[in-house]
C-alpha cells in the first residue's frame, strides 16, 4: 500500500510539474521577456522573467532528481531535490508577489468583465506550491525509505572480513 501511494504521488508530481512550473511559469516568463524585448514592457519585466525561469527550472530539476534518487546509493539527490523545490517555490512566489504589486498599480483589467491582470497571473502561477510541496514530501520519504538499506550496507562494510596479507 505504501509503494502504491508513493507511485501515485509521483505521478501527480510529474503531471503538476509539467502543468505549472514547465508550462504556466515558463510561458508567463517567456511572454514577459518577449514584451520586454519588443519595448512594450519596462525593464523590471526582464528581472521578473529571469526569476521565473530560475524558479520554474529549479522545480523541474528537483522533480527529475527525485525520480533518480530512489536507489539507496543516490540518496543525496533527494536532499538536493528538496532544496531545489524550496528555493524554486520561494523564487516563484517572490516574483509573483512583486509582479502582482506592480500589475495592480500599472495595469487595468482584461477581458469583458475586466478581471485584474494580477489575479489572472496569480491563478496561473500560485499553484506551483502543489508540486513544490509534493517534491519536498517525496524527497523526505525517499530519504527515510533508503535509510535502512544504507545502514545495512555500512554495517556489512564495517564487519567485512579483512583481506589476507600473506599467502598461507
Amino acid at each position: 500500500m505504501k509503494k502504491v501511494l508513493q507511485i501515485f504521488l509521483k505521478v501527480i508530481l510529474v503531471i503538476t510539474t509539467l502543468i505549472y512550473p514547465c508550462f504556466m511559469v515558463m510561458m508567463s516568463a517567456t511572454g514577459w521577456m518577449y514584451n520586454f524585448n519588443s519595448g512594450n514592457y519596462p525593464a523590471i519585466f526582464r528581472n521578473f522573467s529571469i526569476g521565473m525561469y530560475i524558479g520554474g527550472g529549479l522545480l523541474c530539476f528537483g522533480t527529475v532528481l527525485l525520480l533518480f534518487g530512489k536507489k539507496a546509493k543516490f540518496w543525496k539527490l533527494n536532499i538536493i531535490s528538496m532544496l531545489s523545490a524550496c528555493i524554486g517555490c520561494v523564487t516563484c512566489m517572490t516574483i509573483l508577489s512583486k509582479f502582482t504589486a506592480y500589475a495592480d498599480q500599472n495595469f487595468s483589467g482584461i477581458g469583458e468583465n475586466m478581471k485584474p491582470v494580477s489575479e489572472m497571473y496569480y491563478d496561473r502561477i500560485f499553484p506551483v506550491i502543489v508540486p513544490a510541496f509534493l517534491l519536498a514530501i517525496l524527497s523526505v520519504w525517499q530519504i527515510f525509505d533508503t535509510r535502512d538499506e544504507r545502514i545495512q550496507k555500512q554495517f556489512e562494510l564495517e564487519n567485512a572480513e579483512a583481506p589476507k596479507i600473506l599467502n598461507d
